[in-house]
């Protein structure tokens, strides 16, 4: 169901900002100058002053341990050049992400025609995971920007008690409701739990807890180990090797019930002969996972080296090491 988010929104700019730091692109003590629209945006806020100086770390800060919507728009600016540019770099994310639900009009979340729904939600902070460093920002439950005169407390109380907590955020608004997504990693593996239009915050709180709990306690991370048949040599036909290495490429973990690994049937499918040249990493056949007849997912089998065509040079070096061998 599409609805307003409130500053769920600010999420996609904050996965933008983790992109431009990891790039090197932008940098955490890069000086940012507030604008007279930044300075203008409503509560919640830093009270940013017209031409104040302030880093992209503490309105990083402002934004991911509170929603500070003047942080947005100066950092928003500051990357972009304008608001309107970072809203055409949200939606086009969005569209990549296939946030098929989601629109975005501004940067803060606080316009009415700012829509998504928990699936696209859930997209984003699968996507957010992916970026350790924010890990930090999101679950400090207490800081402090501008020299110490704006503190900022964080509205997603399970920071303080969940255990695995890695974020992300949580707010209201008389529009969208009590809203949160709780992310925690446990054993290496992410949950993602999305609320929006709750009717109080210890219920959104108890909701998230109780829903990561069962999540943890019933599921569990499963990804098959190929079998020597599946990771057999394939024979090359006019190569200077005969036979290429065969290896499992990128195997995308399933996320299962516990005890239920046993039911997954595992199969397989390989070329019986390449011909050269043959690159490496060059695709060579599919595992596939299956439960109950339907596919679940798939990992590619492909080479492990480059097998060159044979040529003259080759063949003439073969000629003289036989020679050599009578």
């Amino acid at each position: 169901l599409t609805a307003e988010v409130s500053h769920l929104a600010k999420l996609m700019l904050v996965l933008l900002t983790a992109e431009k730091l990891e790039s090197g692109e932008l940098l955490p003590d890069d000086t940012v100058t507030a604008s007279a629209n930044a300075n203008a945006q409503p509560a919640p806020q830093i009270w940013l002053e017209k031409n104040e100086k302030i880093t992209v770390d503490e309105l990083l800060k402002s934004i991911t341990v509170s929603n500070a919507n003047d942080g947005a728009v100066a950092l928003a600016e500051h990357i972009f050049g304008n608001a309107e540019n970072a809203v055409n770099e949200m939606n086009r994310k969005a569209e990549t992400l296939d946030m098929r639900s989601t629109t975005y009009a501004d940067v803060c979340g606080i316009d009415e025609r700012t829509l998504s729904d928990a699936a696209d939600t859930a997209k984003l902070a699968a996507e957010l995971v992916r970026h350790e460093m924010l890990i930090p920002y999101f679950t400090s439950w207490l800081d402090y920007v501008r020299g110490g005169r704006a503190e900022l407390v964080n509205l997603n109380r399970l920071v303080r008690s969940y255990k695995g907590i890695t974020g992300m955020k949580a707010c209201s608004s008389s529009a969208a409701g009590e809203c949160a997504v709780v992310t925690a990693r446990r054993r290496d593996m992410d949950i993602a739990v999305v609320i929006i239009g709750c009717d109080r915050r210890e219920n959104c709180d108890d909701m998230a807890k109780k829903l990561l709990d069962m999540c943890f306690d019933g599921y569990s991370l499963y990804s098959p180990e190929p079998t020597a048949e599946m990771l057999e040599k394939i024979p090359v036909m006019g190569g200077e090797q005969k036979k290429v290495a065969v290896t499992l490429g990128k195997l995308p973990a399933a996320v299962i019930p516990k005890g239920s690994s046993s039911s997954f049937d595992i199969k397989f499918e390989k070329e019986e002969q390449l011909t050269a040249p043959v690159k490496k990493g060059q695709v060579c056949g599919r595992l596939i996972c299956t439960l109950g007849g339907r596919e679940m997912y798939s990992a590619e089998l492909v080479t492990e080296k480059a097998v060159r065509k044979i040529s003259f040079a080759f063949n003439l070096k073969q000629l003289l090491i036989n020679m050599l061998k009578i």
